[in-house]
């Protein structure tokens, strides 16, 4: 079982090393993207990544500097809503042993990272106008071969993947209408990732056990592909 989830475009370098140091999986494929990079302007990059003042300095410099960054390991170096939402300081060495033999990153930057994958800073994601087609650049679906897949990722990034899986969707039921708010899913999708983690899930029938935060299965809307948890939308 592999457990996909997205990156997150904040990160915040976190030196402790909880998993044993992984290298790149597809190296050449990340040079690639970085040599693409590094021929862009400030300008360029500004109206390719929509991004400006700070955030675009910082950007254009951790590119032109790329090879004097400082490495991290991914897992703990991610910062936004999903990563947030896991529990991650609690883990035991149980669930870290969990955590880096089934949870996979899937990336703009370097493609699918392992929970110890030692990455440096950087911003980068699929739908970015900078020359090339990121979609057609990962060719990953390989790398998944023969296994179940628990999609956890935003489409954006599962659509990497040209391969069957099971996809987990959460939606807010508002007097009987289902509401798809991307803030509660991306803090619902750090929860479900606890709760595969604490739990050491194996099988499609105890994913569906979820039932955090008021959410559970629905049924109704749920197929055999796509797993649908609802729950009484937030005020």
């Amino acid at each position: 079982m592999k457990i996909i989830i997205s990156p997150s475009k904040t990160q915040s370098p976190n030196y402790e090393k909880k998993f044993e140091d992984k290298e790149l999986l597809f190296p050449k494929k990340h040079k690639k993207v970085l040599a693409m990079l590094r021929k862009h302007t400030k300008a360029s990059l500004r109206n390719g990544m929509k991004i400006k003042d700070d955030l675009l300095h910082n950007t254009y410099k951790n590119i032109k500097n790329y090879n004097k960054l400082e490495e991290f390991q991914a897992f703990y170096g991610f910062t936004g809503l999903v990563f947030f939402n896991m529990d991650r300081n609690s883990y035991s060495v149980e669930d870290l042993k969990y955590i880096e033999e089934n949870v996979r990153i899937l990336d703009a930057f370097y493609g699918v990272l392992e929970p110890g994958t030692l990455i440096k800073p950087y911003r980068l994601d699929m739908k970015m106008q900078l020359g090339i087609n990121l979609y057609k650049h990962w060719d990953i679906s390989e790398y998944f071969k023969d296994e179940l897949i628990i999609n956890l990722a935003s489409d954006e990034f599962s659509k990497m993947i040209d391969k069957d899986m099971i996809t987990v969707s959460f939606f807010q039921d508002k007097t009987g209408k289902h509401v798809n708010q991307p803030t509660y899913a991306k803090m619902a999708r750090g929860r479900f990732v606890d709760f595969m983690v604490k739990n050491k899930i194996t099988s499609v029938e105890e994913v569906k056990t979820f039932n955090l935060d008021g959410y559970c299965l629905n049924e109704d809307l749920s197929s055999v592909s796509n797993l649908i948890f609802t729950r009484k939308k937030q005020q």
